[in-house]
């Protein structure tokens, strides 16, 4: 959505007069002043200041499921979930995602991010093996990363950046 420019407002009639009287060679007309081109606007401020503003107070007071406690079953989560990096990572997106939709699209936006972005992001992060399946809600969990040996040269060399080290 743009807003109006500020500046003199010009009246259409008057300035095609004016051009018109130049083109024909009278002294006395006025050229109009130029206006300068609509600058495009700022990039709105989000709704909220960060992803943790997000998570505690949009995300946590949306997002109805049951909570795995001992023998109930429901979803896994983590109320540290900002010590564990892929949750970072995930609700980051998941926070940039839903800023740009709701901009972007005001008719659907928030139906896609749901579908396309909070379904899968929540189903990742408290699957059975996902980074919040050895937390609860009373209880966190330090993660362990995934255990990495360091690649072979001969394999890097295949990739087209192979160069850039």
């Amino acid at each position: 959505m743009t807003t109006p420019t500020t500046g003199p407002v010009s009246d259409p009639v008057a300035d095609l007069s004016a051009l018109l009287g130049q083109l024909a060679g009278d002294p006395d007309a006025t050229p109009p002043a130029a206006t300068p081109p609509a600058a495009d606007d700022a990039a709105p401020e989000p709704a909220y200041r960060n992803v943790e503003a997000f998570v505690g107070d949009y995300l946590a007071h949306v997002v109805e499921r049951r909570l795995a406690s001992g023998p109930t079953s429901g979803v896994n989560w983590c109320p540290r979930w900002w010590a564990h990096p892929e949750a970072i990572s995930r609700l980051y997106a998941l926070w940039r995602a839903w800023e740009t939709l709701r901009v972007s699209d005001p008719q659907t936006g928030m139906s896609i991010w749901w579908r396309d972005h909070l379904d899968p992001h929540l189903t990742a992060l408290a699957a059975e093996y996902g980074p919040f399946s050895r937390c609860s809600p009373d209880k966190h969990t330090e993660p362990r990363p995934l255990p990495v040996e360091p690649a072979p040269p001969e394999v890097l060399a295949q990739f087209p950046d192979a160069d850039a080290s």
